[in-house]
């Protein structure tokens, strides 16, 4: 019998999901919002209602954190005793507690944080790594999604556990996406005169215009080590400001 995975959440990255997995799986999408049949026969997936996705074997929450709770107090009654539950955030401390205190004792639970999407997935994802947190899951069950990870989709597993995450990306994520829309809200000029630090200044830009203001919220809001990134920078900045100044 085919296994079902649904994908609770059907916007960009969650239609990414589903373009490299159903050929693995019988993908069901939901989402709050009509999805479109043209979009779903186009990647092969079915359309369903939140109550149907719930029912699948496996399903995977790819909604902004500060939507996780209400979908998985929706779901949580729905979901099959056996069921294999999936986070898909980019931070994982927040979700993966959520998970734990909502949803039926009997799931199994493991947080992923994929760590690219449409974008830098564009030509593949072979190579690409992605964040692994298994919260409350057997071995068999954290094992067998390994496989599949490492041998069906040939991603980078990386083990960590959520708290070393998040203090990671407080500098990997949510350092350069603040940045990014910092910058971003400057006109910068295409310079004839440009250096390759300038170019590469503008290249970061353009490899983060294309996210969400939700995964931005999500990277600074709901990381606990974020804030104090960017505390260090505005304090650098200052520091360098007055620096530079006249003495």
């Amino acid at each position: 019998m085919t296994t079902t995975l649904s994908i609770i959440g059907f916007g960009a990255f969650g239609r990414f999901m589903a373009s490299h997995l159903k050929d693995h799986f019988k993908v069901l999408a939901a989402d709050h919002l009509p999805i479109d049949d043209n979009t779903s026969r186009g990647l092969g997936v079915e359309p369903v209602t939140i109550d149907q996705a719930a029912r699948a074997d496996i399903v995977v929450f790819a909604v902004p954190v500060q939507g996780l709770g209400e979908a998985l107090r929706h779901a949580a009654p729905r979901l099959r005793p056996d069921a294999v539950v999936i986070d898909v955030c980019s931070v994982k401390i927040e979700p993966i507690d959520l998970m734990l205190r909502l949803l039926p004792a009997s799931c199994r639970i493991i947080g992923l944080h994929p760590l690219f999407g449409p974008q830098s997935g564009r030509d593949g994802v072979a190579g690409l790594p992605v964040a692994f947190c298994p919260a409350r899951a057997d071995v068999s069950t954290s094992d067998r999604v390994r496989r599949f990870l490492e041998q069906a989709l040939r991603l980078r597993v990386i083990d960590v556990s959520p708290d070393d995450h998040d203090r990671q990306m407080a500098y990997v994520q949510a350092l350069t996406h603040f940045v990014s829309r910092a910058v971003g809200s400057l006109d910068l000029p295409r310079a004839p005169l440009a250096t390759r630090a300038y170019e590469r200044f503008l290249a970061m830009k353009a490899d983060l215009q294309n996210d969400s203001l939700d995964l931005f919220l999500t990277i600074e809001r709901h990381n606990p080590y974020a804030a104090q990134v960017r505390r260090e920078l505005a304090a650098s900045m200052a520091a360098w400001e007055h620096r530079i100044r006249p003495s």
